[in-house]
């Protein structure tokens, strides 16, 4: 790609605390080596706080685009914002409201996706630094432990969506799926690009991850915590559920574009019995106590 256009998409949500200072993040990217070109949208989810008055402020300024919009949902929110962005972007950055970037984050997400194969779906993603409430560093993300693929990818959410960067290609099958059985954005995004196309994981720290008490996961806080949210979530009928639909969504889509193996797997997963899907020849999760549990929810009928 040479000078690429690219969006940077924001869903936010009673963010009034701290989107100021993303926002501010994002329109400080150093873009001079690339020669690209930045456009910020910013879809609000129906805020009930101060969230609006702040993003009027730069969208008076004419730093974003701002929408407003009925609450949707996380996921929701963000399919949507997706679906707004111009043809003519080559790129689109998925960004949370309460991060901050490094100022180099898009220009090293440009550099590793500039020699790809621009045809097929394609998506970068990253690791981060973890931090407090105040941003203060408490520790550099290791999401990705031993690679990511496809497999890996079926029964764990491998990518932060707030690394993201995605393809014109991506966002065009994404666009048109919709949102039907689509059970977490980003994981949907990852999940896409590996049966059609490309990810590429960069063991790079793009930016100071904010986790507060309201944050969607506990990704990054203290081990007691996130075992408590891992367990009432692999646990809960319903959340389980919802990545099995995911699955059949994906298979329903481009099962037919899918090379043989993912193929395959995928039928396994979907159709085997107890005992196929718990003894099946990959490894599903990044760390081994967590396929221990996987599996062990196979062998119960519960995935």
């Amino acid at each position: 790609m040479t000078s690429p256009r690219i969006a940077v998409v924001m869903s936010t949500y009673n963010g009034e605390a701290h989107v100021a200072e993303q926002l501010d993040s994002i329109l400080a990217q150093d873009l001079s080596a690339s020669g690209a070109a930045m456009r910020v949208i910013v879809r609000d989810d129906g805020s009930t706080d101060g969230t609006m008055g702040v993003l009027r402020g730069y969208e008076e300024r004419g730093d974003i685009e701002l929408v407003a919009g009925e609450n949707l949902g996380v996921v929701g929110s963000f399919l949507e914002v997706m679906s707004s962005v111009p043809a003519e972007f080559d790129l689109v950055a998925l960004s949370d409201q309460d991060d901050r970037w490094h100022a180099d984050k898009i220009a090293r997400a440009i550099e590793v996706l500039s020699p790809r194969d621009q045809s097929i779906p394609q998506l970068y993603c990253s690791e981060y630094v973890f931090c407090d409430g105040e941003l203060r560093e408490q520790g550099r993300s290791h999401l990705n432990r031993r690679g990511v693929d496809f497999a890996d990818t079926l029964y764990e959410n491998m990518i932060s969506g707030n690394t993201t960067v995605v393809n014109r290609a991506l966002v065009e099958r994404v666009n048109a799926a919709g949102r039907d059985g689509v059970y977490c954005h980003d994981w949907w995004l990852a999940l896409v690009a590996l049966s059609l196309g490309e990810l590429t994981y960069d063991d790079f720290a793009s930016l100071d991850y904010r986790r507060l008490d309201t944050s969607v996961s506990p990704t990054g806080s203290g081990g007691v915590a996130l075992l408590r949210y891992r367990v009432s979530t692999f646990l809960d009928k319903g959340e389980l559920s919802c990545i099995t639909r995911q699955l059949a969504r994906l298979r329903e889509l481009y099962g037919d574009e899918m090379a043989p193996d993912k193929r395959a797997l995928l039928d396994r997963m979907l159709d085997g019995g107890r005992l196929r899907k718990a003894f099946v020849g990959v490894r599903l999760r990044q760390k081994w106590p967590e396929e221990l549990a996987v599996r062990l929810l196979f062998l119960l009928g519960r995935l």
